[in-house]
């Protein structure tokens, strides 16, 4: 607050223009939609000019609701866009454990694997893919968390169109149509 510039300003104008124009859109839960578990994730690619960091984003949809979201700066720096995907995939697939848990404890046990929906190739591969590849040993043994949640049945990676992807709005600036 004390040492705010123009960018900031107007930063603060375009939050509180969106607030007033979307005053009468909601989130809905229910619809037509079978109550089923569905993720999307996506990151950006170091993008953070003081640290280099890219910024996570996901969203877990219950039928046509959404019902969790979160979009956040990693922990750690990604040396390519794989990386920083699959770090983003290892975060969303930690609270799809937890969703699917919580959704049991409560009557609503999933019949499928949680599909977690990421627009990047690489890393819906490397989920699935059982040979450690020379091309990705930089990351780290922690973040293949993931494969062992797909090998279990409970989550299913699949690729979808970065246009059709729910989470590409918590990594990076839309324009109002793609947002809309």
């Amino acid at each position: 607050m004390d040492c705010y510039k123009q960018d900031h300003w107007n930063a603060a104008i375009r939050v509180l223009r969106y607030l007033k124009g979307t005053r009468s859109l909601g989130l809905t839960l229910g619809g037509n939609s079978s109550p089923e578990l569905v993720g999307y994730l996506d990151s950006d690619y170091a993008n953070c000019l003081d640290t280099s960091r890219s910024v996570s984003g996901y969203c877990f949809h219950l039928g046509s609701g959404v019902i969790f979201w979160s979009s956040r700066k990693q922990r750690t720096v990604a040396d390519s866009s794989c990386y920083a995907e699959y770090i983003a995939l290892h975060d969303a697939s930690h609270k799809a454990i937890f969703l699917r848990q919580m959704l049991l404890e409560i009557g609503y046990r999933q019949p499928r694997a949680t599909m977690l929906h990421c627009d990047n190739d690489a890393v819906s591969r490397l989920a699935e893919d059982q040979v450690w590849h020379s091309h990705v040993k930089h990351i780290r043994t922690k973040f293949h968390y993931v494969r062992e949640q797909v090998l279990e049945g409970e989550l299913k990676v699949t690729r979808i169109h970065t246009k059709s992807n729910t989470a590409d709005i918590f990594t990076k600036a839309l324009s109002r149509t793609d947002f809309e």
